[in-house]
């Protein structure tokens, strides 16, 4: 649930020769302002704090490749000095279980209620994602990209910046996330998935509340997508698939991959559960970007996680990949659906035409301002040098300087990205 705070006008109710004076002190400064550039307000940062016993605090850091919940600990939670009715706290996540800094999935008894990035709304939240951000060592690729992907409105979950504490010591930055498995039931949605390789179901939670269809017939319809894949082309599989997926959502999400270079998303997508016309069709979340800006996609050199429906398929280099579907605008063909597209010269056709008017509606402007919004997120954070200096646990240490060249850089990058695919678009509509 979210509340939306009342906004507050400050009305003066001045009499005529005030009012004159009024206007010809400050009217020549209004004006004046209107050309300058608004500068968004930096968000205070808040704080979550666990609490566990000391030989769980060791196993924590130590631990790797394993997922477990710390409830046997009797853990304590707190935020923003509020305690918080714990349910259940897990450690979590795939990458992020062989770092010092894990990430955590936290459920809740009672909810919390926690404003938004700029103190505009504030969102009740029973279930949410901490994520340590331990393989992005700026911080910012997870941000940029769901700034992104909110401003094309296909991004619905609620996140932000936050400092984690664990027994009183500092681990660092963090991005607080709703977890998809709450979002879906507010909605009204029956059945939520999560993709995994190969168009496997790697995660789903099912909880009928009004149409009361089956567990089954939700997987069914999800499999039926890949099914039809194979079996027709063209018009018809648009048609088919467009059934049972919004498709035309699934592009603008596989185009903003594009555009970001996300070289890993095979995994990285949940699909919910809509009805209608009392049939199943499915809606999309995009997840966990942490690996964008990459100079080749996922499936480059790898053996496995490659989609077998059209037999086995292996990469060694980018050339390959354009050998046998050209230098298309899909980031990544490693799931077979993003393959099909690539193929298939009508989805192909009606994705450009998607992303046409997609790349349309982003502009360098927006691109400045979605940075800097990322850099007043995190300017408080990146000022103290405990929080910061957690980076040592991660991929790579990060510290102010590093954060703001690496910030210059990637909005340089993004730039030119859009600048080539918008003339790019152009010269294939001629």
């Amino acid at each position: 649930m979210t509340i939306k705070r009342k906004n507050t006008t400050w009305n003066y109710h001045e009499s005529g020769p005030f009012r004159a004076f009024f206007l010809l002190l400050f009217v020549p400064f209004i004006l004046s302002s209107c050309y300058k550039e608004i500068i968004i307000p930096e968000p205070e940062a808040d704080l979550f704090e666990l609490n566990v016993d000391v030989g769980q605090e060791q196993f924590i850091y130590s631990s790797r490749d394993t997922s477990y919940s710390i409830m046997r600990s009797n853990p304590s939670c707190f935020f923003n000095g509020q305690f918080m009715h714990l349910k259940e706290i897990r450690v979590r996540g795939q990458s992020a279980l062989d770092f010092r800094r894990k990430s955590y999935a936290v459920f809740l008894n009672k909810p919390i209620y926690i404003t938004d990035r700029y103190g505009n709304e504030i969102k009740e939240l029973s279930r949410f994602k901490l994520i340590s951000l331990a393989n992005d060592y700026t911080y910012i690729e997870n941000r940029i990209s769901f700034g992104i992907l909110e401003e094309v409105g296909i991004m619905p979950l609620f996140y932000k910046f936050v400092e984690l504490k664990l027994n009183d010591g500092t681990q660092g930055i963090y991005m607080l996330i709703e977890d998809p498995e709450q979002y879906f039931k507010e909605i009204g949605s029956e059945f939520i998935l999560r993709r995994g390789y190969n168009h496997a179901i790697s995660d789903s939670e099912y909880e009928p509340s009004f149409h009361y269809k089956s567990l089954d017939s939700y997987k069914a319809r999800y499999y039926e997508i890949y099914n039809l894949l194979t079996e027709l082309e063209g018009d018809s599989l648009y048609t088919e698939i467009s059934a049972r997926l919004n498709i035309e959502n699934y592009f603008r999400k596989i185009g903003i991959d594009y555009l970001i270079q996300n070289g890993d998303y095979t995994d990285e997508i949940y699909l919910y559960s809509e009805i209608e016309e009392d049939a199943i069709r499915y809606n999309i979340i995009p997840w966990d970007y942490d690996d964008i800006f990459d100079d080749k996609p996922h499936e480059i050199g790898i053996t496995w996680g490659m989609g077998n429906l059209f037999g086995a398929r292996y990469y060694e280099t980018i050339q390959d990949v354009y050998d046998e579907v050209g230098e298309t605008l899909i980031y990544s063909i490693e799931d077979d659906f993003d393959y099909t597209i690539a193929r298939d010269s009508f989805l192909y056709n009606r994705y450009i035409e998607t992303i046409t008017a997609l790349m349309e509606t982003i502009d360098e402007n927006l691109i400045d301002r979605i940075f800097t919004e990322t850099e007043n997120e995190l300017r408080t954070f990146y000022e103290s040098p405990a929080v910061i200096s957690q980076s040592q646990y991660d991929t790579q240490f990060t510290n102010k300087e590093r954060w703001q060249t690496n910030m210059m850089e990637k909005k340089a990058l993004l730039k030119n990205r859009l600048s080539t695919i918008k003339l790019t678009l152009q010269i294939q509509k001629k």
